[in-house]
This record gives C-alpha cells, sequence and structure tokens, in this order.
C-alpha cells in the first residue's frame, strides 16, 4: 500500500461515523472499522489506567509502570517489575481481568475481519463503493447473464460509465476476478439495492433478468424513484413486453424475435446485415455511429442552413440524417436544410474523425451525447 493511501485510510478509520447506512457494502465496512476501532481505544484505555495506577499505588516511575502494563496486558507471564503491595496485587487482578474481556473482544473483532475476506476484501469493497458514489449520468445493467455480458462490453467499449447488479455468487466471482467493472451484489428486485448503484443519479437501466415478472418489478420500482429514468428492459413473449412497457419501460427488447430476424435476413440479404453491424459498431469495427442533439453544438452552427454554418466542412464526417422535434428522420438532408435547436443529426465517421467533429463542433466535447 502506498503511503498516500495509509494515510487517507488511516484519517478515514478516525473520522468514520458509526451510523445507519442504506449502502450494504458501506455499512459492513462502517461496522468492522468501527469494531476495529473500539477495540484499539479500550487497549490504549487499558494501557493509560494500568500505567496511572502503577505509579499512583506502587510509586513506580512512569517508564516501569508503562513496562508492567504492558507485560499484564499482553500476559506475557513475565515476573513483576518491582515487589508489589496487596493494593497493587488487587489493582493488578482487576486489571488481568479486565484484558481478559480485551482479549475475547479482540479475537471476536478479527475472525469478524476475516470472515468478511480480510483486509484487502474490506478496502476492495469501500473503494468500490466511493466510486459508484462519485457516478453520475451512468447506467445500471441488472444481471451479468448472456445478454448482460455483451451489453457490459459494448458500454464498456463505448466508454459509458456502468454498473453491475447481481446476485449469484459465481457471476459475483467471475466480476471480480475477469472484469473490472463496478458492481453490487444483491438482488435487483430490491430498492435498497437499486438505491445503492446510485439509480437516482443514473441516467438510464438495462435489465435483462430471465423472468419477465422480475423485469417487470424493476421497471416499476425504477420508474417511481426516478421519473426520467431511461428503461429498458428484456421481455420473453409479446404479452409480457406490452406490460413491461405499461409498467414504465422506454424500450423492450425480445432476444427471440430479434435474433429470428438476424438469421432470417442473413438467408435473403447477408451483405446489408454486415452494413447495419457496421454502423452499429458491433464487435471490432472502427466504425463510430452516432446521434447528436443539436442544442449540443457550438452555437455558429444552430440555427443556420448546413451549408451556411460549415458544419461538414469542419471534419471529414458523413451527416446520414436529421430527426426533427416529432421524431420523423430526414435521410441525406440538402445542405440547405436548417439545424434547428429541436432536432437531432446523425453523423457517421472512423474513431478518430468522430474524435475530432465532438472537439471542434460540441459545445461541450467532454459531455456525453
Amino acid at each position: 500500500m502506498q503511503a498516500g493511501n495509509f494515510l487517507h485510510y488511516t484519517l478515514l478509520f478516525l473520522r468514520l461515523h458509526k451510523r445507519q447506512h442504506e449502502n450494504s457494502r458501506y455499512q459492513r465496512f462502517v461496522e468492522t472499522v468501527w469494531r476495529v476501532r473500539v477495540a484499539i481505544l479500550m487497549m490504549l484505555f487499558s494501557l493509560g489506567i494500568g500505567t496511572a495506577g502503577y505509579v499512583l499505588i506502587e510509586k513506580y516511575p512512569w517508564f516501569d509502570a508503562y513496562y508492567m502494563a504492558i507485560i499484564t496486558l499482553a500476559s506475557v507471564g513475565f515476573g513483576e517489575v518491582h515487589p508489589l503491595s496487596t493494593a497493587g496485587r488487587v489493582f493488578t487482578s482487576f486489571l488481568i481481568l479486565f484484558n481478559i474481556g480485551l482479549f475475547a473482544y479482540a479475537i471476536s473483532t478479527i475472525t469478524s475481519v476475516f470472515a468478511e475476506g480480510g483486509i484487502s476484501k474490506l478496502l476492495s469493497d469501500f473503494r468500490m463503493h466511493r466510486n459508484i458514489e462519485n457516478l453520475k449520468g451512468h447506467a445500471i445493467v441488472c444481471g451479468f447473464g448472456r445478454h448482460a455480458t455483451e451489453v457490459a462490453q459494448e458500454l464498456a467499449k463505448q466508454g459509458v460509465s456502468f454498473v453491475v447488479i447481481e446476485s449469484n455468487l459465481e457471476k459475483i466471482e467471475e466480476l471480480k476476478e475477469a472484469t473490472n467493472y463496478l458492481f453490487v451484489e444483491g438482488d435487483a428486485t430490491e430498492d435498497a439495492i437499486l438505491e445503492e448503484a446510485g439509480i437516482r443519479r443514473a441516467a438510464s437501466i438495462v435489465i435483462t433478468l430471465p423472468k419477465d415478472a422480475d423485469n417487470l418489478f424493476i421497471t416499476l420500482s425504477a420508474r417511481q424513484i426516478s421519473p426520467t429514468l431511461r428503461i429498458i428492459s428484456r421481455a420473453n413473449s409479446i404479452a409480457d413486453e406490452v406490460k413491461i412497457r405499461r409498467a414504465g419501460a422506454n424500450h423492450t427488447v425480445v432476444p427471440e424475435r430479434i435474433g429470428g430476424f438476424y438469421m432470417a435476413t442473413l438467408l435473403n440479404k447477408p451483405d446489408l446485415v454486415e452494413f447495419f453491424n457496421l454502423l452499429s459498431n458491433m464487435g471490432p469495427s472502427n466504425v463510430v455511429f452516432e446521434e447528436i442533439a443539436v442544442h449540443l453544438l457550438r452555437p455558429e452552427f444552430q440555427g443556420k442552413t448546413i451549408a451556411d454554418g460549415g458544419l461538414l466542412e469542419i471534419s471529414p464526417v458523413s451527416l446520414v440524417a436529421v430527426r426533427d422535434t416529432n421524431g420523423q428522420y430526414e435521410l441525406n438532408p440538402p445542405r440547405t436544410a436548417v439545424l434547428q435547436p429541436g432536432w437531432h443529426i446523425v453523423v457517421l465517421g472512423n474513431q478518430e474523425q468522430m474524435t475530432r467533429f465532438r472537439l471542434v463542433a460540441l459545445a461541450d466535447p467532454v459531455k456525453k451525447v
């Protein structure tokens, strides 16, 4: 552990308050740190009382009193520094009894730390909690099955911050060992777990659980907690898809229907499918296909025609479509089209071209589009 990290955790250890917290991972960390701190404070209290007692009762020099208190606390069985009076022996006997209770408490505290996975796991859980707390505008992925794994990989490739919620222990181990994803261990149908994943600060949630009843329940909970949240949910049947939509999902995905359409299209139009894969940035592709709100562009591009604003001259990207305020798309818009603030533009280019476009065209290049 680096010196800076050691100092950080030392200050945290001294300042941490014991209070109820909605985050179970953080609460476990707080309770364990509190117990360790109590054990250390009790040890220092015993050492201070023992030292002061031997000075006052036996008139020991301070160092001899401190040494006597140390060997009494440690119960190592060394002899007395100086012969004790009757009062000194009575004091020592009570000090030993107190230290026995302190020793038992310390052992139980150490056992609880190792039962939680050790110090490294506690610190790892705390860092995970802090990283999740610092997220804003992120995505939440419920589950880590086959579909969610693909979702997580695509989000990671696109640079989108996200948190995975998973309750299966095998999947949790996979998240720990094979990925560096942020995750919350628990049942996504519980509001407390959604809160732990930062649902009030999230921009979207992807629900991929195998049971539609669970997906419906999470959709209801998520919509109630965050009315503006974008919800994408898996559905296994048309009937359940309608119910999940009514519960508040913005989009529903039926994997079997999409898979069937994909395979059928491959039979008749394989080249077209490969082209759309390229546009959607699926797989190892360098092509970026993005929709950007006009109000995110620099002011000199808004309210002007594509030609007058010079939007296409600043970067070699292709403007393939515009979407108006009614949600209607116009493909290959003419250069005389006026870019209204409520519109969206759809641009196509490779990674380098899109990076250049964001830098010169967006008012805030860092902001997610």
